[in-house]
């Protein structure tokens, strides 16, 4: 319900920033944390920064203490192999272009890789097959070999059961 007095101490020369946060909603407790969840690691997280010119996502595995910058977004995924396929499906050239054609432009071709644009993000229907699809890809990656780009396109086409011909025109426009 309060703070401790030395905590109180310390954080008051930043009081008025902190009730001044748009976020913080006029929180009874001007110190109050949150949108921390991406902090929790007793799960596995799937982690990509939020401004680049394709996704970039890593994989931090249940029990890692690190936690995300504000400049990034993570989602917690239900399994190891979950988080694996997602952060490769994410790092796919398939990926970067079907989120290039809705993510917010930033300066110099770079784009903004807010959580509304992931959320938009289709998976393939049949996830448990595209997990085994595209997690040994990130497995890879993590032991050191990460795959080419092309691998890894072409193992998104298969998980999400299109043809190649079927994404090339969004590849070209978008990846252009």
């Amino acid at each position: 319900d309060r703070l401790p007095p030395g905590a109180a101490a310390w954080l008051a020369p930043w009081r008025r920033q902190l009730e001044a946060r748009s976020d913080a909603h006029a929180r009874s407790r001007w110190w109050a944390l949150f949108r921390t969840t991406s902090a929790r690691g007793d799960r596995c997280r799937v982690v990509w920064s939020d401004i680049g010119k394709v996704p970039r996502a890593l994989v931090l595995p249940a029990g890692d203490p690190s936690v995300p910058l504000n400049s990034c977004y993570a989602v917690r995924a239900p399994t190891g192999e979950d988080a694996l396929a997602f952060c490769a499906l994410l790092n796919s050239p398939l990926a970067a272009a079907w989120l290039a054609a809705i993510a917010e432009p930033a300066r110099g071709g770079y784009r903004r890789f807010l959580g509304w644009t992931l959320a938009r993000f289709p998976v393939p229907a049949d996830w448990p097959r595209a997990v085994g699809l595209l997690a040994p890809f990130a497995r890879a990656a993590l032991d050191g070999a990460p795959p080419d780009a092309a691998t890894l396109a072409d193992a998104a086409v298969r998980a999400y059961r299109v043809r190649r011909t079927d994404v090339a025109p969004l590849l070209t426009w978008c990846l252009r």
